[in-house]
């Protein structure tokens, strides 16, 4: 049902709210999908001829977002959508 690499759009029910949020899927045992952790980024302000840019840039000295672990059978998980190629 899930493919490893691929990224998805998920849909749950978090504290009480609906909430939305892309992950990229490391492994699938069904019912649970392991998502990638994310590496910790950081924004940096570019000034250019034109006046400023922000710019999220990797940042090593940070902690990287630990991936979730998703039950797919869970009452709380609503939809997962893949992102088209």
């Amino acid at each position: 049902m899930f493919e490893v690499g691929a990224k998805y759009q998920f849909r749950m029910i978090e504290g009480g709210d609906e909430v939305s949020f892309w992950g990229t899927v490391e492994t699938y045992e069904h019912p649970l999908i392991k998502l990638e952790d994310t590496p910790a980024k950081k924004t940096e302000m570019i000034n250019t001829e034109g006046g400023f840019s922000i710019a999220i840039v990797d940042n090593p000295e940070g902690r990287p977002t630990i991936g979730a672990i998703i039950n797919v059978i869970s009452p709380n998980f609503i939809s997962a959508v893949r992102q088209p190629a």
